[in-house]
């Protein structure tokens, strides 16, 4: 695939969503070097640094994520285009103009614990820089008790948590009982929280943002004291969500025979994500959570992966294996499950997890 052709100068007024689309070429074509030369010079123009890093770079992923859940892009491609876009956002990081406000506060922004996707916290990070915000960037996958050093060491005056899946609550949970501990507040954002933030406040997040500039928006609230009445999650919960992770590989190696003769590596990953988050919601005793998984694990392209029509069976096959535990089989076998299934079965899966 040849690139793109060299960045035109771009127009005060030029269109963002122009701008974006140059830019998803670029990735398309795996053109590093072009992919800089596009955030930087609609900077030069005279686009707002923030509204380069979410409404081309931050889009621009959301988009390659897309692609791949569609089936029109690999693997190594999404890799690939988010490689880059880190490699993009630090040059424009670097490009920002001197000055501008300090002395907000200091935050530590980190992913939960095997939360890999560090590209919307990395976000997050520049563009509190630009607001005032002191930032340390933990980084990717950070356990809790990496976070509790931290704490210690580095005093902030907030903890903002990353996660696109919902499977990593508990860990969430984890580091809100560490932060709790020292008065901290805990702003999470992110997928993994639901669409609506329902699940931040299962887990006891003094708050939730849907995206970087509504985080600004709540920072700059007084809302989040970090002195909210704690949220626990009850034994029960507890036990039965350590009884499913405990037995991961046992069940997915029963349900895998089960559903076919010679079960392939993307089927046993599929049903690996099913425990997890059939786990997690026992965690926050959501049934609708391990329903929106199931519409979107409909719903994605993997050739040799868990199909529609086994999503159901591999749920029943679960209950059967977990009779044992009331509030998972509950959860598999509640009414937002069951229609999940049926629209899986009917073809019309709709959503995301």
């Amino acid at each position: 695939m040849s690139a793109p052709a060299d960045p035109a100068p771009l127009a005060g007024a030029a269109d963002l969503a122009a701008v974006r689309e140059d830019y998803l070429d670029r990735l398309a074509a795996s053109d590093e070097q072009g992919a800089v030369a596009v955030a930087l010079a609609a900077v030069d123009a005279g686009h707002d640094t923030e509204d380069v890093l979410l409404d081309v770079i931050a889009e621009a992923q959301r988009e390659v994520g897309e692609r791949w859940a569609a089936g029109t892009w690999s693997v190594v491609q999404e890799h690939i285009a988010t490689h880059i876009s880190e490699r993009v956002v630090a040059a424009v990081s670097r490009h920002r103009p001197a000055g501008g406000p300090t002395g907000v506060g200091r935050i530590a922004v980190a992913c939960l614990d095997g939360e890999w996707h560090g590209l919307p916290a990395r976000l997050l990070a520049e563009v509190l820089v630009r607001h005032g915000w002191e930032v340390s960037y933990l980084g990717s996958s950070v356990p809790a008790a990496q976070v509790a050093m931290h704490l210690n060491a580095a005093g902030p005056d907030v903890v903002a948590v990353s996660s696109s899946l919902p499977s990593r609550l508990p860990a969430a949970r984890r580091v809100v009982e560490a932060c709790r501990a020292t008065g901290t507040p805990v702003l999470a954002g992110g997928p993994a929280f639901g669409p609506d933030g329902e699940w931040a406040r299962s887990v006891g997040a003094d708050g939730w943002a849907p995206d970087a500039r509504a985080a600004v928006a709540l920072l700059d609230s007084p809302s989040l004291t970090g002195d909210q009445d704690a949220v626990t999650v009850d034994d029960t919960s507890r036990e039965e969500q350590a009884l499913l992770q405990g037995r991961r590989g046992e069940l997915v190696a029963g349900v895998a025979s089960r559903l076919r003769d010679e079960p392939s590596e993307e089927l046993t990953d599929d049903l690996g994500h099913l425990v997890d988050f059939l786990a997690a919601a026992v965690y926050v005793d959501d049934a609708g959570l391990l329903a929106r998984f199931v519409r979107w694990i409909g719903s994605v392209v993997v050739p040799g992966g868990l199909t529609g029509d086994e999503v159901g069976r591999a749920l029943d096959e679960l209950a059967t294996r977990l009779g044992d535990s009331p509030r998972t089989t509950a959860l598999i076998r509640s009414d937002a499950v069951r229609e999940a299934c049926a629209g899986l079965r009917e073809g019309t899966t709709e959503g995301s997890a």
